[in-house]
């Protein structure tokens, strides 16, 4: 179902430093903007940072979007249907030295 063409409205991250204190960036995104999943696990992506993606095949709710380098960045799909696909990352990261969680989540519709 994730094979297709796919535009992002919604791209936020949050981050929660270990005092509690959060920071919200939300993305700007255009309408020119579009991921297309293809059959064979490459990518196009109009903003060149992902070229493949993998789906887990032991999780189908884990996906795995690779960069430049092969650098992977796993997500959990929390949403996908005809329209819609949510993707949300978490991930820990240390900031003056204590854990920094942040959560990324980005919203698509298929085009």
């Amino acid at each position: 179902m994730i094979v297709g063409k796919w535009q992002p409205i919604l791209s936020t991250s949050e981050g929660v430093e270990a005092n509690g204190k959060r920071t919200v960036q939300n993305y700007r995104l255009s309408s020119s903007d579009f991921m297309q999943f293809n059959a064979d696990g490459s990518i196009t992506d109009s903003a060149q940072l992902y070229f493949s993606y993998l789906l887990d095949p032991n999780d189908d709710k884990v996906l795995s979007l690779f960069e430049g380098g092969n650098y992977e960045r796993k997500f959990e799909i929390a949403q996908l249907d005809k329209t819609t696909m949510k993707i949300v990352m978490r991930e820990t990261d240390k900031y003056k030295g204590e854990p920094f969680q942040i959560t990324w989540n980005i919203v698509f519709k298929r085009k």
